[in-house]
């Protein structure tokens, strides 16, 4: 099967990674550049107890823990499969008890749904499940960009680094993060699934911060993509950004995590 695929207004490249499931990189809608590299660097779980004797003192949580998905934890091959308005590029890993399925769906009217399906014997009430997806859109081109975020009733430049969750605020069409390019007026707007209780980490971009092979570099040290925040400017910068989904198991389980994504002025209208 190729690693280029043209379908839908779309041609991406893909590969399977060791420990970020499947990347997409260089993808393009209507031929023009929307993404550098999408991945999912890893998912972790937490695990606590929700009920305590009278002699504890703690939750006693246990983790977080986290599995790598990529070639090692890969169950067949990656499937690609056009469906009414779109294609779909899916891939099954298996790592324990812990079964996941992972989706990049690509629509011709210019959305685009990484996704995450959790299930497995290993999913049960006292976990939380932490999907980190991570995106270094470049929207017509790697530069001269902007990240706003939408909150007190209005979309607000974020002018640093910084983590914003969402709290739910979203504008008419429920986007809660957005990415704006300066010249073009383009934009990528993201918001969260149903139940995700999600957040977002947007950084600048730096050579070797691309997708951890760990949550984190050493132990003691912040957890990623939280430990590479600090005070630099985004405006008209290479901004990267980290969607992470906190999932609580309930009875609805298998669940699909992750952003919807869509763009804004790729076809020619604002």
């Amino acid at each position: 099967m190729s690693n280029v695929i043209e379908q839908a207004n779309w041609k991406f490249h893909w590969r399977v990674t060791e420990s970020a499931g499947v990347m997409i990189y260089l993808a393009e809608y209507r031929g023009r550049r929307v993404l550098w590299e999408g991945s999912l660097p890893y998912v972790t779980v937490d695990h606590q107890r929700s009920n305590l004797d009278v002699e504890d003192t703690a939750g006693e949580p246990h983790g977080p823990w986290w599995m790598p998905l990529g070639a090692r934890t890969l169950s067949g091959n990656p499937r690609i499969q056009a469906f009414h308005g779109g294609v779909e590029l899916t891939a099954s890993f298996t790592a324990g008890p812990y079964h996941y399925v992972q989706m990049w769906r690509f629509h011709d009217d210019g959305r685009l749904c990484p996704w995450l399906t959790l299930y497995g014997s290993g999913l049960h009430e006292q976990h939380t499940y932490h999907p980190h997806w991570r995106f270094d859109f470049d929207v017509d081109g790697a530069r001269d960009d902007a990240m706003e975020h939408f909150e007190d009733g209005r979309w607000q430049r974020v002018t640093e680094e910084g983590w914003f969750p969402y709290t739910g605020e979203a504008d008419e069409n429920g986007h809660v993060w957005r990415q704006v390019d300066f010249g073009s007026g383009c934009a990528v707007n993201l918001r969260p699934h149903t139940w995700d209780d999600a957040e977002l980490f947007a950084v600048r971009y730096h050579d070797g911060e691309w997708a951890p092979f760990s949550p984190r570099s050493k132990a003691g040290e912040q957890p990623f993509p939280a430990a590479y925040i600090g005070n630099e400017a985004l405006d008209g910068q290479d901004v990267t950004l980290w969607y992470v989904a906190h999932v609580h198991f309930d009875q609805s389980f298998p669940y699909t995590a992750g952003p919807w994504i869509k763009l804004e002025g790729f076809d020619g209208r604002r």
